[in-house]
């Protein structure tokens, strides 16, 4: 048996040594060393135990393993899959055994040309969390968005106050901004996760770019520049062709120390307390009910759903909803309420084919690409956004995004319209069958500053249920007033230069209750019927009314949250970079109240 090296060599000939070379690297690539299953003991005392292994989780572990304390990370799900670390397959472990395959309660009037008006609501249950499925982008939503957060909790969270948390983690090899000063003031450059970009571009991007810079839009370098918005390219959180998360980046290197315990697929089921105090939680593992106490504290890190579960399972919550379950009120608070999200409508237009042609022998060309240097389309995800104002005095700070995609002829779109976005069989059949002729140009319209809330419930006492989740979608109604804007300008794109070359056109959805209306109540009735999830909810342990400005839960010693929950509004734009700027935040928390952080 030939030992394999990822710094394969050889001489015994230039074509064996090519394909003894090619195997190497496809090996290599597609391998990643998780961390190993920890060997503790029921009863055992550590110092900090942090419940949710996703992207808060794994930063702030990795983060206190730098203090000399015992720290003890836990996590439901296992490793994730070899496959998660490539980016263009981020969609296949959505539906599986990967995710909790959390769904939204059918309220009977958002969504309702979805599958049992029901919203698919994925989120990762393995190491990294729904880092391990996202798209990777790197966005952070706008100075606006922070300053409100500082308006109701105080200075602490100011962008100016949390951009350098954002720098801390952040590591900048993106070209377009990278020799731009102005742009390169608000990026870190010596942090553990890469922020990738590059001049490269596709046919598909570039045909796109150009159509919305034609209805008026700015090209812009950086999407995340603070103070100018359009269309532009983003930035994308991948080194040298994978995935690159808080997981990949800081919790695979910090699980080498003796210090950090890392869990797998140990199911916390309440927050052990005492005279409002947390010392522990209680944990399913092995079949087996464990305890693990902590001397100093218990942070939550288990998302937006599992937080607002795991909490009122523990007694904290709305009094009201915890009689309802017959569980002992701790603390009385607003735990799973103020949920909310980024409200999608997905819009489709119809073209002759040549924007985003892929043939079977250019997959199996790119399939090779990737094995060899992990180049090519397998290393890329999605690829570009617009963000559009409708406020006067505000033109620089979004209202809408739009996100567009390009489905290629004959795709099979059918079985994902059915399974990931879960539109009802009428809807699907009608895009699949002009499928078979034309492209697909998916264009999601996304509400970025909902005003519309939701809730959290237990379904049962049994902690392996999933929560009730009541999306709130449209609740107020003032979330559709601009939406029939934004969506003729996304189907304007069929009226530019290019897309008017290829016959563009619109596919309007066929629904009932909408057909006899005027044209903006029309689609005014479109977006309440297919709105779904954007997968970006926060809020249900919001800082102010759940958690304090430096995310302890109120009225309980030892006990913080620090994920997406904590949000008391959604930010304009992907989640995931200000969570691991959250759980930076929350390890500088925690460090200064152990008189461990040196303040300079």
């Amino acid at each position: 048996m030939v030992e394999l090296n990822c710094a394969a060599a050889g001489v015994a000939g230039a074509r064996f040594t090519a394909a003894l070379q090619f195997f190497a690297a496809s090996q290599c690539l597609l391998q990643e060393s998780w961390p190993p299953q920890a060997d503790v003991k029921n009863g055992s005392h550590f110092d900090i135990i942090v419940v949710g292994a996703g992207t808060a989780g794994a930063t702030l572990a990795a983060r206190l393993s730098e203090l000399p304390l015992q720290i003890l990370l836990l996590e439901a799900g296992g490793d994730p899959p070899q496959d998660s670390i490539v980016p263009a397959l981020k969609n296949s472990m959505k539906g599986t055994y990967y995710d909790w395959n959390f769904t939204t309660t059918d309220d009977k009037y958002s969504s309702q040309a979805l599958r049992d008006g029901s919203q698919s609501q994925p989120r990762g249950k393995m190491l990294g969390g729904s880092g391990s499925i996202n798209d990777m982008i790197y966005a952070r939503g706008f100075p606006a968005d922070y300053d409100e957060w500082a308006s109701m909790v105080g200075d602490d969270w100011l962008w100016s106050n949390v951009l350098s948390y954002f720098k801390k983690t952040e590591r900048l090899t993106d070209e377009r901004i990278t020799i731009d000063p102005e742009l390169s003031y608000f990026h870190g450059f010596d942090g553990e996760i890469e922020v990738y970009g590059s001049n490269d571009s596709t046919f598909t991007s570039d045909k796109l770019l150009e159509a919305f810079e034609e209805l008026g839009l700015d090209i812009v370098k950086d999407m995340t520049n603070p103070s100018k918005i359009g269309v532009g390219r983003f930035s994308h959180t991948i080194k040298d062709g994978k995935r690159h998360s808080s997981l990949t980046a800081m919790l695979n290197k910090a699980s080498e120390k003796n210090n950090l315990h890392v869990l797998k697929d140990a199911h916390v089921t309440k927050i052990l307390l005492e005279n409002d105090t947390a010392y522990g939680v209680k944990v399913l593992f092995d079949d087996d009910e464990f305890h693990f106490f902590a001397e100093k504290e218990v942070v939550v890190t288990a998302g937006t759903f599992n937080t607002a579960k795991l909490l009122l399972l523990s007694g904290i919550g709305p009094k009201e909803h915890l009689g309802d379950m017959g569980i002992s009120v701790v603390k009385d608070l607003p735990v799973g309420e103020n949920l909310h999200d980024h409200i999608m409508v997905l819009t489709y237009l119809a073209a002759e084919n040549g924007t985003c042609q892929t043939s079977e022998k250019d997959s199996h060309l790119e399939t090779i690409k990737y094995l060899y240097d992990g180049s090519g389309s397998l290393a890329r995800s999605s690829d570009m956004g617009a963000y559009l104002s409708f406020n006067k005095d505000t033109t620089n700070v979004p209202d809408f995004a739009i996100y567009p995609s390009c489905i290629p002829v004959n795709n099979d779109f059918f079985t994902p319209c059915v399974e990931l976005l879960g539109f009802k069989k009428n809807i699907c059949e009608k895009i699949d069958a002009l499928n078979k002729d034309y492209e697909i140009i998916n264009l999601a319209v996304v509400n970025l500053k909902p005003k519309s809330r939701g809730k959290v419930l237990l379904q049962s006492l049994d902690p392996l249920d999933p929560p009730l989740i009541y999306s709130g979608t449209f609740d107020d109604v003032s979330d559709l007033d601009n939406y029939p804007d934004a969506i003729e300008f996304a189907w304007s794109v069929a009226d530019t230069n290019y897309f008017s070359s290829k016959n563009a056109f619109v596919i309007e959805f066929d629904i009932d209750e909408c057909n006899d209306l005027s044209d903006r109540e029309r689609l005014e009735c479109t977006a309440l019927a297919t709105a779904m999830s954007a997968w970006h909810a926060v809020g249900t342990a919001g800082m102010g009314t759940v958690v304090d400005s430096e995310l302890r839960v109120k009225g309980i010693t030892g006990l913080r949250v620090a994920d997406a929950s904590i949000m008391p509004k959604v930010v304009r734009g992907n989640t995931n970079a200000p969570v691991v700027m959250i759980a930076e935040k929350a390890a500088d928390y925690i460090k200064r109240s152990l008189g461990l952080l040196n303040d300079e």
